[in-house]
């Protein structure tokens, strides 16, 4: 019993400090303001953080869901990550919404952003509810829900792997 309370404690020591750092770069992109009129490069660029912050919140949702389903991380620590992502999520969206693309270029990789962070989003959203499913919440009839934390990280990845191919057309990594 001992043991597997150090586990959890030092599990959500390391989405803490995940959490820490994803509130904190986001913190950075939310509080940037769109200029009505940027230059191309300036809307690449504000696409790209946008998604990059998506990937991250992503990711911490990945290492939260594969914590959990270890056993190694308490179901209210887990929904308090994810929470923190689908904020993050929020904050990317309003970046990406609210851009205003002064050329083509821009404007198709904001589509793309939009599209993909859209997925990302809706996957996150549904790694929550597994995580109450998880703490033995009644989502027997919920659709949308994953039965697994396998099946979980499976949708993640492939709304991951959009994200990354818009985040590639941006010019990130």
């Amino acid at each position: 019993m001992g043991r597997r309370r150090a586990r959890a404690r030092a599990a959500a020591g390391k989405v803490v400090a995940a959490l820490s750092v994803t509130v904190t770069v986001a913190v950075g992109v939310a509080g940037c303001t769109v200029a009505s009129r940027q230059e191309p490069g300036q809307a690449t660029a504000a696409v790209r953080d946008a998604l990059a912050e998506a990937a991250s919140a992503a990711e911490t949702t990945r290492l939260t869901v594969g914590l959990l389903d270890d056993d190694r991380l308490t179901s209210s620590v887990a929904d308090a990550a994810i929470l923190d992502q689908v904020r993050v999520l929020a904050d990317a969206s309003t970046a990406l919404t609210t851009l205003v693309p002064p050329d083509d270029t821009s404007s198709a990789q904001r589509s793309a952003g939009l599209e993909a962070l859209e997925g990302v989003t809706a996957e996150v959203v549904a790694a929550r509810a597994w995580v109450a499913r998880e703490a033995g919440g009644d989502l027997s009839d919920a659709g949308d829900v994953p039965a697994t934390g396998d099946e979980a990280l499976a949708r993640l990845d492939a709304a991951t792997a959009d994200l990354d191919a818009a985040l590639a057309l941006a010019g990130g990594a």
